[in-house]
């Protein structure tokens, strides 16, 4: 089944961007190596679900090419026009799944109103 590197929910009510920096003390790579991604596996996209009905945990799924390091697996997502992926599925807490990460921003925007990607200035109270 194809998928498509966009985020979706069942209404979609709030859309937007996410941005991340990698934790100085770890790399995503490492962590998923640990928990089931083969050592010439390469985590290209990391795919988060949080469902409100299991509220202490993150569904992740990390998505990684059969490869040997970043420039190995660049040249071939370039090159190749239908890409072939494998995927990792674990369940983590808030702190595990944050703790990836040095920095986390997620932008979302009401439904349907074209705000993604314009500038706002705020006025004062």
């Amino acid at each position: 089944m194809a998928e498509v590197f966009t985020a979706g929910v069942q209404y979609n009510d709030w859309k937007g961007t996410a941005a991340a920096d990698e934790a100085d003390n770890s790399s995503a790579q490492e962590f998923f190596r640990k928990r089931g991604v083969p050592k010439d596996g390469f985590v290209v996209a990391i795919r988060a679900y949080y469902l409100s009905i299991a509220p202490k945990i993150v569904s992740v799924r990390a998505v990684y090419a059969d490869g040997d390091g970043y420039d190995t697996v660049n040249s071939q997502v370039t090159s190749a026009e239908t890409l072939q992926l494998k995927e990792l599925d674990i369940e983590l807490t808030f702190e595990e799944f944050f703790g990836l990460f040095k920095r986390f921003n997620i932008v979302f925007t009401s439904k349907d109103m074209g705000l993604e990607g314009r500038e706002y200035t705020i006025q004062e109270k």
